[in-house]
């Protein structure tokens, strides 16, 4: 296992501990730095890397027939802590954005659920409007996609083929080059939270932004344009959005689930705790 790190604390952090985990267990790791240039881990069958800015490496590593496992902030979003910024829990992926490809293959027990303690509300049946919630210009380029303006402005007009409910454009918050878009409220910045645009909302649309969990944990269903984490059990066509999936109560707790075995702690990583329910899934 080759793990590539930039020079940011935090990635320091965990590549430290998944490295550390991964010898727990038997198996040969090393870290390495990344130097700007696209790197192949040709020494090794694992290739570790974070975030979406990692495209070329992810791409060239794949390429080059060697697994891959990308990792990001977590899904349910709690801080560490400590003096370097970063997260409680950090997602994994492997050969894959997101776990979706395998993630309800095997059912997970709900131990590792049920120690994040999140409040699951009902499918909601009554709403009003339409989010579009967007993604940052990185991931857009990541999958392809034109910019995230140009995208949202697309999807609109599709959207409106269906529907006349009234849209709400949320970007991600931390792209600093999002505008206003014709035919949608904008909800931009600190003075709204997604928690805010949510309420009261019909659907969520999205390509892979992670409001998708949010919205599944608050009973709005969502239409998934991409690969995010939430497309096992939602609607895929825009054609839906008057009726989106609602899977049962039983899925949609599987899911979640599934789902908690896909993230894990930093304590979790150095153990081997993390690698003992990775590995299978590169290895069988």
């Amino acid at each position: 296992m080759c793990f590539f790190r930039s020079d940011k604390p935090r990635e320091g952090l965990l590549a430290d501990a998944f490295a550390r985990g991964v010898i727990e267990h038997g198996d040969d790791a090393v870290v390495r730095q990344l130097t700007g240039e696209v790197q192949v881990a040709s020494d090794c069958e694992v290739a570790v890397m974070v975030g979406v800015k990692s495209r070329e490496l992810y791409q060239a590593n794949w390429r080059a027939g060697i697994h891959t496992i990308l990792l990001d902030k977590g899904y349910s979003r709690h801080s560490a802590g400590g003096p370097i910024k970063t997260w409680e829990y950090w997602r994994v992926s492997v050969d894959g954005h997101h776990p979706t490809r395998y993630l309800m293959k095997t059912p997970r027990p709900s131990d590792r659920l049920q120690k994040l303690r999140l409040k699951i509300s009902p499918w909601r049946t009554i709403g009003d409007h339409i989010v579009i919630a967007g993604s940052s210009a990185k991931y857009n380029e990541f999958y392809g996609l034109p910019n995230p303006t140009t995208y949202a402005e697309s999807l609109i007009r599709h959207i409106r083929q269906f529907t006349d409910r009234p849209i709400v454009y949320r970007p991600k918050p931390s792209w600093k080059e999002a505008v206003a878009i014709e035919g949608a409220r904008f909800s931009y910045g600190e003075g709204e939270t997604i928690d805010q645009v949510l309420e009261g909302a019909h659907a969520v649309v999205t390509h892979g932004s992670n409001a998708c969990f949010e919205a599944v944990l608050a009973g709005i269903p969502c239409i998934i344009e991409g690969d995010a984490v939430a497309k096992p059990i939602s609607s895929t066509k825009l054609a839906d959005i008057e009726s989106p999936l609602m899977v049962k109560r039983r899925e949609r707790n599987q899911w979640l689930a599934n789902l908690a075995y896909c993230q894990f702690t930093l304590p979790e990583f150095a153990a081997g705790e993390a690698w003992q329910i990775i590995r299978p899934q590169i290895y069988g």
